[in-house]
């Protein structure tokens, strides 16, 4: 099959879509994943969620007992279709760098240190 400009390809994958809705109630729903050369990856779930959630979206395989692995993408509404339901683009979750916290070197007081400064203080 040659793909040309008219007919960008298009590939439809049955997968589980789980993680916490607009309601912050926790749920797992199957879905079809939608992938394509121009509209990335869309879900249609039959819940709002927040823009920006994260969902976890794992593969439905048709053969074999192996379960996929979760992967973890962020949700950006794209509409709301005519039954009801709610479309989104998915985008991946790339893990955030760590930030580095700044250490501040503490006093460390002995009793000799105490003693010295009790003793300046009545000079």
């Amino acid at each position: 099959m040659i793909l040309t400009a008219e007919s960008p390809a298009v590939n439809l994958y049955r997968v589980e879509v789980s993680g916490w809705d607009d309601n912050k109630a926790f749920f797992v729903e199957n879905s079809h994943l939608i992938w394509g050369e121009e509209a990335g990856k869309q879900v249609t779930l039959s819940r709002g969620l927040t823009n920006g959630s994260v969902v976890f979206l794992r593969l439905l395989q048709l053969i074999g007992n192996d379960r996929s692995r979760p992967v973890p993408y962020e949700a950006e509404l794209v509409a709301r279709n005519e039954e009801g339901q709610w479309q989104f683009q998915l985008h991946a979750v790339s893990s955030r760098p760590l930030r580095r916290v700044r250490t501040v070197p503490m006093e460390v007081v002995t009793p000799q240190s105490s003693e010295k400064e009790q003793g300046s203080e009545t000079d």
